[in-house]
């Protein structure tokens, strides 16, 4: 089956990263590359913070409360945090960075950012940055990756085919630990398609396990929470466009509809301008010029992506690089704020 193979492969791979980062921090290349980019600011990007194995939320979305908190507590005893409106302040001046410096942002807008990231922030009374996807704000719909995570999860189905490009494709389901491998097989598959097909897999997945994608819990966040976020000043927002597509490969009218409806939104519910924006997807493949100067011709001052790496006085603003915090806050994590990351380009 599909899935055994995959999750065997992952732990691998998983097992020599952890083999690297290991040797690199405890032989101190660690503290010398980080002493080396202090001039270099880092963009942290999270999603979901909840408890490891929560059923509706994608897993590799998922950092655990204690690993945040404890994340939180060391990024505010040792690094400089700013918002991103300040990073990009420092980008477009002729001012040195502090060293040091780190921003946080945060994607797509989930429920837990309100109920279990947040108190801890504002303990530390650390700024971060909240890209909504503004649709689910109104509606309360899950992600269609959620969707497909929670009914792999709740499924007491031992096994699942499904038929994508012509193949049929068998996974095993009798662990968490081939689900995880189902779940993230058909996520990638999924990810190239276009929304009418994702939705007849979604529905087919539906049908054979005979469950409803409908989480019976909160899982993404209303424009109640979004104001009440916005009195204490820590929270500044930016679009995730209004639905989370693909921007490049939608029309470009459908993409400038996105953007913009996105940003009118969010800027009348909150009263003030929104000039950061964030690319769903994130990748070189997600976002291009064109887009770009959509973005500049509708007020928006930068953008970031998912692709890895530092920011410098030279970075693109519309193309500002974010390395994903990873579930660990050990010396994994240390090693991840050098850039040793398993997070695809």
């Amino acid at each position: 089956m599909v899935n055994q193979v995959l999750s065997f492969k992952e732990k691998i791979i998983r097992i020599a990263y952890g083999v690297i980062c290991f040797f690199i921090y405890f032989s101190g290349l660690n503290y010398l590359v980080s002493f080396l980019r202090r001039r270099r600011p880092l963009i942290l990007m999270y999603h979901s913070v909840n408890h490891r194995g929560c059923p509706y939320v994608y897993p590799d979305n998922i950092v655990n409360v204690e690993n945040f908190k404890r994340q939180m507590h060391y990024l505010s005893r040792k690094k400089r945090i700013i918002s991103l409106s300040e990073l990009v302040e420092y980008i477009e001046s002729d001012i040195e960075f502090p060293p040091n410096v780190v921003v946080i942002t945060f994607d797509d807008g989930y429920y837990d950012f309100y109920s279990k990231a947040y108190p801890i922030l504002k303990n530390y009374k650390i700024p971060c940055t909240l890209f909504p996807i503004t649709r689910l704000l109104t509606t309360g719909e899950a992600k269609w990756e959620d969707a497909l995570a929670y009914l792999i999860n709740i499924t007491g189905a031992k096994s699942l085919t499904i038929r994508i490009e012509g193949v049929d494709r068998e996974y095993n389901l009798f662990s968490q630990r081939w689900k995880l491998g189902c779940i993230r097989e058909l996520n990638f598959l999924l990810l190239k398609m276009s929304d009418a097909e994702r939705c007849n897999i979604l529905s087919e997945i539906e049908h054979q396990l005979n469950l409803s994608s409908k989480a019976p819990e909160r899982i993404m966040l209303s424009w109640k929470e979004i104001l009440e976020l916005q009195r204490d000043g820590i929270v500044s927002f930016g679009p995730h466009t209004h639905s989370h597509c693909n921007l490049a490969e939608v029309s470009p009218e459908m993409a400038e509809l996105e953007i913009s409806k996105s940003k009118e939104e969010m800027e009348r519910f909150l009263g003030k301008q929104c000039i950061l924006f964030s690319y769903p997807f994130g990748k070189k493949g997600n976002f291009n010029k064109e887009i770009k100067e959509m973005l500049r011709a509708k007020g928006f001052l930068s953008a970031v992506t998912t692709i890895p790496g530092r920011v410098s006085k030279k970075s693109d603003l519309f193309e500002l690089k974010r390395i994903a915090a990873i579930d660990d806050a050990s010396y994994k994590f240390k090693c991840s704020l050098i850039g040793i990351t398993l997070q695809r380009s």
